[in-house]
């Protein structure tokens, strides 16, 4: 699971030519708890949500606020996460853990010298938006502290921002520790904070062990309160943004409202979408106007689909890029190619390394494996055509197969010319060759190639004349013939 790619993360040295107020701006992401409410070997930071790790939407929110030194501290399976995050994105162990504050003050260690603002993110947090971070980023000013609260209907399980009667913070009080006045406050802490680099490096080492035995970053408000340093709090505008994932009920409530997210932002660009709610789009897929997606339609990875589209429904189309005026009815596409004005479906599979040219057709039951399809290619229904060349106009009957693998474990490639006629039934012995405008008759096996222009015929396949001969003598098998025509 290589989140890399998704979030290009750099941990850039003080000789990187970025501007100022980019190279003194450091985003720590807490990411190292074990998630016991999880209840999973997988840890919890790379549960999925919305088709993506939940660290990489903490991550990506960050790059969009403009911030392009991030590190990660890891703890519970840390190798694991490291090996999640790829080689871009740096990362400190915390071990043992003893809560964020003790977590920061790991990553604090690894920064020399200090940047003068470091933003506190936590990983498990996938709402969080890039707009809400710089909101954050730019009230901070001269603060020592500025954090990100919310007001919720329910804020259990939350710590809770304390203010004075003018309104400015004085503290957040973690809910275990907190009264029953302090418990009636609606307003939570988020866990985002913006910190001042210097400030924050001289206080780490005062924060005191909780009765928990942990160190809370949440008292660093508190202290410097007490120092009559100033502290800022914005407010989110959207409290679902706030909203951590500690339990599998809470990871279905943050990918549903990522995926509503993500369907809103596409209807917003002439993109229909018939029943929200029932439609799974991945934050990275791109859709083109006036393509309509039906219900029960997984778009995930890095997927592109183009304009005047129809897709599902019950469609799951992984990493593939699909052309304007395409149809995708009911099938799997998976890393594959497809042109426009492409038919496919239902129930087909076009499974990695397949590319389909334009005005090919794709029909029920059928699949394409590593293969090239060409122009107008006619594969209607019941065949498989797996690690081929098939050149455009050529028809494939219904049950042709190419069978690249044999019992060596070896495969091989079948090459079909431009206008080929394959009758129903037809097996294609990889390696084989059928030339251009040539024709098999159904049931045929072909174990050799067959020239230009030619008929093979029978098991195995043996060469007739040309590929005029329309309807074939029967070969001489203990079973009917099915219609060559595969449409």
């Amino acid at each position: 699971m290589d989140i890399s790619g998704s979030s290009a993360c750099l941990f850039m040295d003080d000789s990187s030519e970025q501007p100022d107020q980019e190279a003194d701006l450091l985003a720590v992401v807490l990411a190292a708890g074990m998630g016991t409410r999880m209840r999973s070997t997988l840890p919890k930071v790379l549960h999925p949500v919305a088709g993506a790790p939940l660290i990489s939407h903490v991550l990506d929110a960050a790059l969009g606020a403009g911030v392009s030194r991030i590190l990660v501290v890891v703890g519970h399976q840390g190798d694991r996460v490291r090996a999640a995050l790829g080689e871009s994105v740096p990362s400190v162990l915390q071990e043992p853990q003893l809560g964020t504050g003790h977590a920061v003050q790991q990553a604090m260690k690894a920064l020399n010298p200090v940047p003068s603002r470091i933003l506190v993110l936590c990983g498990d947090t996938p709402l969080l938006t890039s707009r809400t971070i710089a909101a954050v980023l730019e009230a901070s000013g001269p603060a020592a502290v500025t954090l990100l609260s919310a007001h919720v209907s329910n804020p259990n399980g939350y710590g809770r921002v304390v203010r004075g009667a003018d309104g400015r913070v004085l503290a957040i009080v973690e809910e275990v520790e907190a009264g029953d006045d302090v418990r009636a406050t609606t307003e939570i802490n988020s866990g985002l904070y913006c910190f001042d680099g210097l400030w924050l490096a001289a206080s780490l080492p005062n924060l005191r062990r909780s009765p928990k035995g942990e160190y809370y970053l949440t008292d660093l408000v508190g202290l410097a309160v007490a120092q009559g340093r100033e502290v800022r709090a914005v407010v989110a505008e959207d409290p679902t943004e706030v909203l951590g994932v500690n339990d599998r009920a809470q990871l279905a409530d943050a990918d549903r409202i990522l995926r509503e997210r993500f369907c809103r932002r596409l209807m917003a660009r002439g993109v229909s979408i018939v029943d929200p709610a029932a439609t799974y789009i991945g934050k990275d897929v791109r859709v083109g106007a006036d393509t309509v997606i039906h219900p029960g339609t997984h778009l995930q990875g890095r997927t592109i689909v183009g304009e005047r589209c129809e897709v599902g429904p019950n469609s799951i189309i992984v990493d593939s890029t699909i052309g304007d005026d395409c149809t995708v009815l009911a099938s799997v596409l998976e890393q594959c190619r497809v042109a426009d004005r492409v038919s496919i479906g239902p129930f087909s599979h076009l499974r990695p390394g397949a590319t389909i040219a334009t005005r090919a057709k794709i029909g029920n039951y059928a699949e394409v494996k590593n293969s090239a399809v060409g122009e107008g290619v006619q594969m209607h229904h019941f065949s498989y055509v797996g690690d081929a060349e098939v050149g455009s106009g050529t028809n494939i009957g219904a049950g042709t197969i190419t069978c690249n693998f044999n019992k060596r474990g070896e495969k091989h490639r079948t090459r079909v010319g431009k206008g080929v006629f394959l009758g129903s039934d037809t097996l294609l012995i990889a390696p084989v060759s059928v030339g251009d405008e040539a024709s098999t008759a159904a049931g045929a096996v072909v174990t050799r190639d067959v020239p230009p222009g030619k008929l093979a015929i029978g098991i195995p396949a043996r060469i007739m004349g040309g590929g005029e001969q329309k309807e074939p003598p029967a070969p001489n098998l203990e079973r009917a013939d099915g219609d060559e025509g595969g449409s």
